[in-house]
């Protein structure tokens, strides 16, 4: 009954063969997502600064977050990684730098020419 509920607490609702998410699964969800916008927008795109920004934050992102590991500001819960590593850093940490140029790209172009828009 709802004591038995109670007692066993949000554990009893929760099916038993949910998979597990990772932070790389998000991360693939989300870059194969902006990946097929991409792939519409691929001819409106500027996709050599795409490239220059990508490649800037990916360094940045391998020398700051590995930094920030070391020095033990910031710690990943290993059963939510997949284990690659670059350095300390988890893969998953350079998701954004790929995504970011990306999206930025892709809002520029889908606000140009509209009111307050690039």
């Amino acid at each position: 009954g709802a004591a038995e509920l109670h007692g066993a607490g949000l554990h009893a609702l929760r099916p038993k063969t949910v998979a597990k998410v990772t932070y790389l699964l998000l991360n693939l969800i989300f870059l194969l997502a902006l990946a097929v916008l991409a792939l519409v927008l691929r001819k409106r795109l500027p996709w050599r600064a795409i490239g220059v920004a990508t490649a800037a934050l990916l360094g940045a992102t391998a020398i700051f977050d590995n930094l920030i590991i070391w020095a033990d500001i910031v710690a990943y819960d290993e059963s939510h990684i997949s284990g690659i590593k670059v350095g300390l850093a988890p893969i998953e940490d350079f998701a954004y730098a790929i995504a970011a140029p990306v999206l930025l790209s892709i809002a520029i172009e889908l606000t140009r020419g509209r009111r307050g828009g690039y």
